[in-house]
């Protein structure tokens, strides 16, 4: 299975020159290097106002019930989807592993009409990837996943994406810092450390094509269990998600119970979006009427959900409970990834554009890379940026600010005003 995250109290973010180092009350973050020791002021939840138009009325429109697949099983950072769900009067159909409720528009919290219909993946549909599924269920207008994926897979299921709620990645290398004192991903590749990795990462196609790791010290036949980490005294690196391990490993592993250090995949180059929501490419037209009101809404209910993450964490645990798939996962753990998105800048505004915008540099920068690793060897020649997303839906008025949070030194903790 994948495994996800956790609860934020006790843990500080530290820059590492772009490495995000966790740790906990007790270790001493003041050893870092002078090149560590500048402090990443963190996000943290705080007032904003939406300028853009409440959608509203989605009725004849958008399909009558609005299927979206999504990556794995119930998690926060699918929360700009399950956002879109009222959090109480829907149907939780534990067999199929779905849940149905009437669609709310995000802006001003009405109901749209409509209903949309939440589709757990991975171990809930065999592993299937959300593109797969929506080939499959023609009732299903929307995937949400990894854009280095939709690229993978574009021969036998072609998508467009067409809203980005996750900026970055957050997939990780971590280690045991107690053991090991990397500075980054770019010094575990110095040494023979091995490192574990789920077979099939584009990822790790590029850290080793690149030459950042060597593919000698590299192992693929991680299930993401904690086993091998934990029996060998975390004397290996592992690959992980900065929203579950560094909580799940030093607060809730009994085996473990110990701080883990990480760094980002996307500080050494290597940029796909998470969670971007995609659609046929066939779909942009048929349903273009219907994206122009969604993809707003979309937009704002990952915005609303970092203002107040409480009640969507609680149906994402509730639905994790009653399809019995995608544990450990509880109320800490949500919490921990609602503000590991801010911490960690998963969540934000572009540097250009309206929130949930794609660059479109960026994108191609992902296809070249894709390419040049040979992840990828069967694209069509004409395959571009514009080929794997567009902004054509996006409501450039939808952006989201902050209040700056304060890093405590002496307490080991985000303090959030």
């Amino acid at each position: 299975m994948r495994w996800r995250g956790g609860l934020r109290a006790l843990v500080a973010v530290v820059a590492l020159s772009g490495t995000a180092l966790l740790t906990t009350s007790g270790v001493n973050a003041g050893a870092a290097t002078s090149a560590r020791a500048k402090v990443r002021a963190a996000s943290s939840h705080g007032a904003r106002r939406a300028t853009a138009t409440p959608r509203t009325k989605l009725a004849g429109v958008c399909p009558s019930t609005v299927g979206i697949a999504l990556d794995w099983a119930p998690e926060a950072e699918q929360a700009a989807y399950y956002g879109l769900a009222a959090t109480t009067g829907g149907k939780v159909d534990a067999s199929a592993k779905t849940y149905t409720a009437p669609l709310i528009d995000p802006f001003n919290g009405k109901r749209t009409g409509v209903n949309v219909e939440l589709f757990a993946g991975g171990p809930a549909v065999g592993y299937l990837h959300p593109e797969e599924v929506m080939y499959e269920h023609s009732n299903v207008l929307i995937g949400a996943g990894e854009t280095d994926t939709e690229v993978i897979d574009y021969t036998r299921t072609p998508t467009i994406g067409i809203v980005a709620p996750m900026r970055l990645l957050p997939t990780i290398l971590f280690w045991n810092p107690a053991k090991y004192h990397f500075s980054g991903i770019k010094a575990i590749g110095k040494t023979n450390v091995t490192v574990q990795y789920y077979q099939g990462s584009g990822y790790m196609d590029y850290l080793m094509s690149s030459g950042i790791l060597k593919k000698s010290q590299t192992f693929g036949g991680y299930t993401g269990s904690p086993a091998r980490f934990v029996a060998s005294g975390g004397g290996v690196v592992s690959q992980g998600f900065a929203t579950f391990e560094p909580y799940y490993y030093s607060h809730q592993l009994k085996q473990w119970h110990k701080p883990v250090a990480y760094q980002l995949v996307q500080d050494v180059g290597y940029r796909p979006y998470n969670e971007a929501g995609y659609t046929k490419p066939q779909y942009v037209t048929k349903y273009a009427a219907c994206f122009k009101q969604l993809v707003p809404m979309i937009q704002e209910s990952e915005i609303r959900y970092l203002e107040n993450p409480i009640p969507v964490n609680k149906l994402i645990v509730r639905l994790v409970n009653a399809y019995d798939i995608g544990k450990p996962y509880n109320l800490a753990i949500a919490k921990y990834t609602d503000q590991t998105l801010l911490a960690d800048r998963l969540v934000s505004n572009p540097t250009k554009g309206a929130f949930g915008s794609f660059n479109m540099a960026r994108v191609r920068q992902l296809i070249n890379q894709l390419k040049s690793s040979k992840t990828v060897t069967d694209l069509p020649s004409s395959y571009g940026a514009s080929s794997l997303a567009t902004n054509r839906f996006i409501d450039p008025n939808v952006k989201m600010t902050f209040y700056k949070g304060r890093y405590n030194k002496t307490k080991g903790v985000i303090i959030e005003k």
